[in-house]
């Protein structure tokens, strides 16, 4: 789609038959023991004196680990290593490394975390003091890490700050909560922090992200007040600063019995002949649809395999998994599917805070047809204008929130964008043209996500 002859961005809906997949979902990254030469032989030979690294929010499966050889809490280039976490966060490095700072880099579309299904949507560093690291076999690098060294102090003072207790903190708490009461809080206040963060260590603000725990902490002590079942809860705050409480999801759970959510295809001329559809899990591995365009109601057995939902020997990989955005792709299909646990014929309320000095990359499908023709452009919103570039062209545009809708101003003979948005979370907002029936897109607030988004529906129809 080219902005400057049509700014309506084809975007659209599909058919919701749960058909093929395949991802690199699954796939980890085996951690090889480190190995030194034998002095006799010169073989290599285990070294005993390798350190574990252990990643956690929940478990960081490919994320990158580099060696802060200067102390300037930055990832050079020459300091990153080449292994990378496996899927129960776990690398080895050297003894003479793990005298350093230790950072860990979270990839959006390339991380994934035990907590969820899919890849992560945003960027993120966590960091372990050098001087935590001394004699440790295996070295925790946390949310709490982090604080502790951007605060600069020692996690029993952290502990201290914020009432946590220190070997919770300090351990891995994601399989301490089997035994131990107070990991389950831990973990719940570890994922919701990381929400929180920036995607460098340098640009955090210390005292605002111990700040932003303590609030976080709070806010789960009421929950365990109500007996609420802290391990599929996550704290996010929306772009008002409020604290927002939402569920998160692996494949099994979001497909247990009695979930209900719906779905529509991306592309529009399957949203234009399907709709949108109401499911829920009616019994184990079954599930019911309805058609809310005709009515009609059917049902499907199907299984979980990983990220993947399978009925009928085909699948629909999950490759993005929240509350209210999920998005799964049918291998071969052409097709990329939004999920929701909310009813996506409702549009979310946006503010000008939701886009005002921030970027997005706009996804869309550009076609007429079944087979998709995705495009993205790079959205920059100021106060009230709009820069927007597409392959090589460029424009500047007037923008601002009409009641609860985005509009986009263009030049006289284009059309207007007038977007309602109805599904967001923090890092992706799913958009209905208000007056062209059946037009979806995305705005996406990471261009790696967003690069990977368009690569694999652009894969799904070869």
């Amino acid at each position: 789609m080219q902005f400057k002859l049509s700014l309506v961005a084809a975007s659209l809906i599909a058919t919701l038959t749960l058909t093929g997949c395949n991802d690199d979902s699954s796939s980890t990254t085996t951690q090889p023991e480190i190995e030194k030469p034998s002095p006799e032989t010169g073989t290599p030979t285990p070294d005993n004196s390798a350190i574990t690294i252990k990643a956690i929010d929940g478990y960081l499966a490919n994320a990158e680990i580099c060696i802060d050889r200067n102390n300037n809490n930055a990832c050079d280039t020459d300091e990153k290593l080449t292994v990378k976490t496996d899927k129960n966060g776990e690398a080895k490095i050297s003894k003479a490394d793990a005298k350093f700072n230790i950072i860990v880099s979270a990839k959006a579309s390339v991380t994934s975390d035990s907590d969820k299904s899919g890849k992560l949507g945003n960027d993120f560093q966590y960091i372990v003091s050098a001087s935590d690291n001394a004699e440790n076999k295996t070295i925790s690098v946390t949310p709490f890490t982090t604080m502790a060294h951007t605060k600069n102090i020692t996690l029993e003072a952290l502990a201290s700050e914020l009432n946590l207790p220190l070997n919770t903190i300090a351990g891995d708490y994601v399989a301490q909560k089997e035994n131990d009461e107070n990991a389950q809080k831990v973990h719940a206040i570890a994922r919701s922090i990381t929400t929180t963060l920036p995607t460098t260590i340098a640009a955090i603000n210390a005292d605002k992200l111990v700040k932003t725990t303590a609030d976080i902490s709070k806010i789960l002590d009421d929950k365990i007040n109500n007996k609420e079942d802290l391990n599929n809860i996550n704290i996010e705050f929306d772009e008002k600063g409020q604290a927002v409480s939402k569920e998160i999801y692996t494949t099994a759970s979001y497909f247990a019995v009695d979930e209900e959510m719906w779905a529509v295809s991306l592309n529009k001329a399957y949203a234009t002949e399907e709709g949108i559809d109401y499911a829920k899990v009616i019994s184990a591995n079954t599930l019911e649809m309805t058609r809310y365009n005709t009515g009609k109601t059917s049902t499907g057995e199907f299984t979980i395999n990983g990220d993947a939902i399978v009925s009928d020997g085909e699948a629909d990989t999950f490759i993005y998994m929240t509350h209210d955005v999920s998005l799964a792709v049918p291998q071969n299909d052409g097709d990329l599917i939004l999920w929701s646990k909310k009813d996506l014929r409702d549009k979310e309320a946006v503010y000008a805070e939701t886009f005002a000095n921030k970027t997005f990359f706009y996804i869309a499908d550009d076609s007429t047809s079944h087979n998709p023709d995705p495009m993205m452009a790079k959205m920059h919103f100021n106060a009230d204008k709009v820069t927007i570039e597409e392959a090589d062209e460029s424009m500047e545009l007037s923008w601002a929130i009409q009641g609860e809708n985005l509009f986009i101003d263009f030049p006289e003979g284009d059309n207007d964008m007038n977007f309602k948005i109805i599904a967001k979370d923090r890092n992706l907002l799913i958009t209905e043209d208000s007056t062209v029936k059946n037009m979806f897109g995305m705005f996406v607030a990471n261009e790696a996500l967003a690069k990977d988004l368009l690569t694999k529906w652009k894969a799904s129809s070869n």
